[in-house]
């Protein structure tokens, strides 16, 4: 038997709460360790080369993430830790991606993506996923779990506080 806990609509934060927060709570609020780009696609080029990092890229690589996915979440992870700032993410990126691009290259990795698939290739590449499996078998699981939805609406009508109930 689960226990519902009231939620109590006072229990919230203050509007300005945030502002009166001890400063320098979090990493992107404390200065930056690079500032140069050099310095930090350096600092990104010796964590790519770890043997466990350099393992995992070139595992979805394989897999067949893009190149610029995994260069997203690296340029993202690198200003969580406060190694530099949005800005200069921006300006390793490309820098980045030739890494990446450079490691998968060196791994002999067939059909490096380099950009995330485009809306058109997802919906084909769903459509023959769908195809593949037992699509009949699906969309019959999907007409009668819409007629289920269905009934539990015209059920769920007359449950207002002014309804006659059901009859």
């Amino acid at each position: 038997m689960a226990i519902e806990r009231q939620s109590n609509p006072f229990d919230t934060p203050i509007p300005g709460q945030s502002l009166t927060d001890t400063p320098k709570n979090w990493t992107w609020e404390n200065p930056p360790r690079f500032v140069d780009a050099e310095k930090a696609s350096q600092f990104i080029w010796n964590k790519l080369h770890n043997k466990e990092t350099a393992s995992k890229v070139i595992i979805l690589l394989e897999a067949g993430v893009s190149v610029q996915a995994i260069t997203k979440v690296l340029v993202f992870s690198g200003f969580i830790e406060g190694a530099f700032t949005p800005d200069l993410g921006l300006l390793v990126t490309p820098i980045v991606e030739k890494m990446i691009l450079t490691m998968g290259k060196a791994a002999k990795v067939e059909k490096i993506k380099l950009n995330r698939p485009k809306e058109k290739e997802t919906k084909k590449v769903l459509e023959a996923i769908f195809k593949s499996r037992d699509a009949n078998e699906d969309i019959e699981a999907l007409k009668n779990k819409d007629k289920k939805e269905k009934v539990n609406e015209e059920k769920n009508i007359n449950k207002g506080l002014m309804s006659k109930g059901d009859e």
